[in-house]
């Protein structure tokens, strides 16, 4: 029997999808609803405060430990950035001289970067010295903006098998081992994720005689131009800083391979492996911020560190509160912000839907891959994480189909949904840096989406 909470909860979600909808920041109403749910819960005004506060803490505790990681990593390629080590890592990509050749090895090179520093740092760092001189030597912005977009944050994120921060979000939605996820959504990450990068491509070939203009007379604005300015302004730096670039671009390769190579060969997963990534990294920032910076380097590495931190809180605070709400759903957040047992309003929606709608394997299925949908309409498809764990567990309780390969299809689904569809999300980060217009890329990266949820829902299905 649902509740008034219940349907308040329920309202609310329908207030935040009518936002997304209307293309307004959802966070607002996420806050506003943390406070109505708890009101409706506990009829006391000041539980209800402490309620809201308590969804906060819970979000946050989930995921404080991928904000340092990933400010650690963004101050990291600052400083590669400064030094221009950035440009000797990407080298061997400058000697691209056809569409092909710079679709799949950029495209390669953007999904490894993307599972060591994540989508956003990585498509700076390859998009602010490859698209520039690989425009003046005749490749079309639009073919390196499509590349970057759907192996970057399509098929990168979607598995974030180093950093972990995606599928650890779904874990502690759904109580499932994040070891488990990743087995599981290895095959269907590589397998989606070479439909879309396969039909993108062809979208291309077939596509690309129309677009306006020629690569030669395109100049790509945006972050990339902008970045090229601050290099040109600096050339005034001390050159000795810019001398230490091979030394650092080597520090940073061999230490991230290095752990790739220990977190494989132990088998490390979950908070363990990224512990180990962000202490290496650390470690790396301070070496490199000494050689850099030599006597300066005391005050500098705050200066960095900040700099990091404040990106990464940046990008996580609206995070934060939308997963904050959608934790009062799940097990986790019946426990920690209602202080009391339960399965959650998510098990209770699904127990009543399973008296209105047969839960099949492709009701289910189908289910799942529209709230992912339409929970990643803000841009970013993490915020759909918690609430598509949520789901997932609950309709595999109540249908008895294995909760495991739901909650990876959301997964894949929501990261892909942020990735490729939605005009507000990465794709108007990747426009900017390629210096294309939006609607001109999703004309290509819709495409490749749609082949990669049909890849991602077919393997699914057969798994059930």
């Amino acid at each position: 029997m649902l509740t008034l909470a219940h349907w308040v909860f329920i309202l609310f979600i329908l207030l935040i999808i009518a936002t997304l909808i209307f293309r307004k920041p959802p966070v607002l109403p996420a806050a506003v609803g943390l406070f109505g749910v708890g009101l409706a819960e506990s009829r006391n005004g000041i539980e209800a405060v402490q309620i809201s506060f308590r969804a906060l803490i819970l979000a946050t505790s989930n995921l404080l430990g991928v904000i340092v990681l990933i400010g650690l990593v963004v101050t990291l390629t600052q400083l590669l950035q400064k030094t221009k080590a950035d440009q000797i890592l990407v080298r061997p990509l400058l000697r691209i001289k056809s569409m092909s050749l710079a679709y799949w090895a950029v495209g390669i090179a953007m999904w490894v970067l993307t599972l060591l520093i994540w989508p956003t740092p990585a498509l700076t760092l390859l998009g602010a010295v490859v698209i520039p001189i690989l425009g003046r030597i005749g490749i079309h912005p639009i073919v390196l903006a499509v590349s970057l977009a759907v192996f970057g944050k399509g098929m990168g994120l979607s598995g974030d098998f180093i950093i972990q921060g995606a599928p650890s979000l779904v874990s502690k939605a759904t109580g499932i081992p994040i070891g488990v996820l990743l087995s599981a959504s290895f095959p269907v990450v590589i397998l989606s994720g070479i439909c879309g990068a396969g039909f993108g491509y062809i979208t291309l070939k077939l596509f690309l005689k129309t677009e306006p203009g020629s690569a030669e007379n395109q100049k790509p604005e945006g972050i990339s131009e902008n970045l090229l300015e601050k290099r040109k302004d600096g050339k005034n730096e001390r050159q000795a800083r810019f001398e230490l670039g091979p030394l650092l671009a080597g520090i940073m390769g061999l230490g991230y391979l290095g752990t790739v190579i220990v977190i494989l060969i132990f088998k490390i997963h979950g908070d363990e492996a990224s512990g180990l990534i962000g202490g290496v990294t650390l470690l790396i920032l301070c070496i490199c911020t000494v050689l850099t910076e030599g006597r300066d380097a005391f005050g500098q590495f705050i200066i960095y560190v900040k700099d990091g931190l404040r990106y990464a809180m940046g990008v996580f605070t609206p995070i934060i509160i939308m997963s904050g709400f959608f934790f009062l759903g799940t097990a986790a957040g019946s426990e920690q912000v209602f202080l009391r047992e339960g399965p959650g309003f998510f098990y209770d929606y699904t127990i009543l839907l399973a008296e209105w709608i047969p839960l099949t394997k492709w009701t289910v299925v189908g289910l799942i891959v529209f709230i992912a949908i339409l929970a990643s309409l803000d841009g970013s498809g993490f915020s759909s994480l918690p609430l598509v764990g949520g789901i997932a567990i609950a309709l595999s309780q109540v249908s008895q189909i294995p909760a495991v390969p739901l909650a990876v299809l959301g997964q894949v689904v929501g990261i892909w949904t942020g990735a490729a569809l939605i005009p507000w999300g990465f794709v108007a980060v990747t426009s900017a840096v390629a210096g294309v217009e939006v609607q001109r890329l999703m004309k290509y990266t819709v495409p490749a989406y749609l082949a990669a949820i049909l890849c991602a829902l077919g393997w699914t299905l057969l798994q059930l």
